[in-house]
């Protein structure tokens, strides 16, 4: 989970002045800080809320190429 805070801190920092990409990283932040302290019913919330992040980007900006899911 490290790894996720931190690349997405990184992405935050890099979309600064697009509030659109900022608000997406904040997004994801709070999910993942969220995680770490969730239950098992709220990380299914948790999972749910990621499928829908995941379905308004795929419709704004297509299917990622060469998309592998973990």
């Amino acid at each position: 989970m490290d790894d996720a805070l931190a690349f997405f801190l990184d992405l935050r920092l890099r979309c600064r002045g697009n509030r659109e990409a900022v608000a997406i990283a904040d997004r994801c932040l709070s999910l993942l800080a969220k995680a770490q302290m969730a239950d098992h019913a709220e990380l299914e919330h948790i999972e749910a809320q990621i499928d829908v992040l995941r379905r308004e980007l795929e419709a704004r900006l297509g299917p990622p190429p060469n998309f592998v899911r973990h």
